[in-house]
């Protein structure tokens, strides 16, 4: 087995680690902080994968992910225009390293996962979280990064139950919530 193949698998599984303990965050600046340190080691994954495109748009993410903190730990939400210089920089970033018809795919996820993020209520953060990374994990199996898929299967997993933790139950069709108790 490759060398460099063994360590893109072991700096998946430890991203992970940080992306699971990241969903279980109820404050959004600790969620940002985990993902910090998890995205980072994407941007590792990518590079020693030679995806440049996933490389380019996960670097853009780490960014966001500190801009965004910053902008939390001060109590404010980021502007719409600095929304839009990081859709701009994501797609940037996907036109420069452009591979093949894979490439779209980073790109559609972190675009998502950049409105998500932007959003302050955290149910939207963990919807357009649990989209993102449904996106990713074809991505992941197509450059070979198994960890990677396994990290966004296991994240799709911890989304959903931080959703019923924090979020509560999903309502029936129409959004009314059930009754309780005797009705009479």
């Amino acid at each position: 087995m490759d060398l460099v193949f063994v360590i893109v698998q072991i700096l998946g599984i430890i991203s992970l680690v940080l992306f699971v303990v990241s969903l279980q965050q109820r404050r959004k600046e600790n969620l940002l902080l985990w993902q910090i340190a998890g995205t980072l080691l994407f941007v590792a994954q990518y590079v020693l994968s030679d995806r440049l495109t996933g490389a380019l748009t996960f670097s853009v993410v780490a960014v966001r992910g500190l801009v965004f903190y910053i902008y939390r730990k001060k109590d404010l939400k980021p502007s719409v225009a600095v929304l839009v210089v990081f859709l701009a920089a994501l797609l940037g970033s996907t036109i420069i390293s452009w591979q093949n018809m894979l490439s779209v795919i980073p790109f559609l996820a972190t675009a998502a996962k950049t409105w998500g993020t932007w959003q302050d209520d955290m149910k939207w953060t963990r919807r357009v979280s649990l989209l993102s990374q449904t996106i990713m994990i074809a991505y992941d199996l197509a450059a070979g990064m198994y960890t990677a898929a396994l990290t966004e299967a296991c994240n799709s997993v911890s989304t959903i139950v931080a959703m019923r933790r924090f979020d509560g139950p999903p309502r029936p069709c129409g959004g009314t919530p059930p009754r309780r108790g005797i009705e009479g």
